[in-house]
């Protein structure tokens, strides 16, 4: 497959203990792979495309999302009523009242119907490896500064490396799949997603679509 293209906007929330460290070197480190748990996979995203990143080994997930797959259709989230409110909210702001100014704000300022869409998943590209079960020496990772997601094991004494990183000058995401001897990169991929009107195809120069 020469080219996949989808995104993921995520947004994640981590608690750690951690200790200082030089800011080039900043990366999440794991021994084991995320397996379904959406919270163990590791984001990259370029603003507009994104993915959550498994590092399963005998069969990958790269979740995909972009951003203008959204729920419900488009409509306006302004309030009326708030321009006109907005005078009294910074009086009670400069008084220290907080609390009526959070009041007064979430009744005029807030929208009336919608607060907004949630985004949607466009799909998960799959990547399976036969015989890829018995593996050793497994490591995975977020490369903070890079923002490059890496995922390194061996299997019958190849050390096989997958990288995946979202560009920004090219806007696209880019699946790097490398082994350190010849002639033993072989898989097979496909695409699943859950919007019921998605058109999955493969094109005539081998590339995989959604559309």
């Amino acid at each position: 497959m020469k080219r996949y293209v989808g995104a993921l906007l995520v947004s994640v929330s981590m608690i750690a203990t951690g200790f200082s460290q030089n800011g080039k070197d900043l990366k999440l480190w794991y021994k084991q792979p995320a397996g379904t748990t959406w919270e163990n996979a590791l984001p990259v995203g370029n603003g507009r495309l994104g993915a959550m990143v498994y590092g399963n080994v005998e069969k990958e997930t790269v979740q995909l999302n972009e951003h203008t797959v959204w729920t419900g259709s488009p409509n306006r989230n302004d309030n009326p009523d708030a321009l006109a409110s907005l005078p009294e909210i910074r009086k009670l702001v400069f008084e220290g009242k907080q609390k009526e100014a959070e009041q007064l704000a979430a009744k005029t300022i807030q929208s009336k119907r919608s607060h907004g869409q949630m985004f949607q998943p466009v799909g998960s590209l799959q990547l399976v490896f036969d015989g890829h079960n018995n593996y050793t020496q497994y490591y995975r990772e977020l490369d903070i500064e890079k923002a490059v997601a890496k995922t390194v094991y061996t299997v019958d004494e190849v050390t096989y490396t997958r990288e995946v990183l979202a560009s920004i000058p090219d806007q696209v995401m880019v699946v790097r799949l490398t082994a350190n001897k010849p002639g033993r990169i072989s898989f097979t991929a496909f695409f699943s997603t859950l919007q019921s009107n998605a058109v999955i195809k493969t094109t005539a120069r081998k590339e995989l679509t959604i559309a």
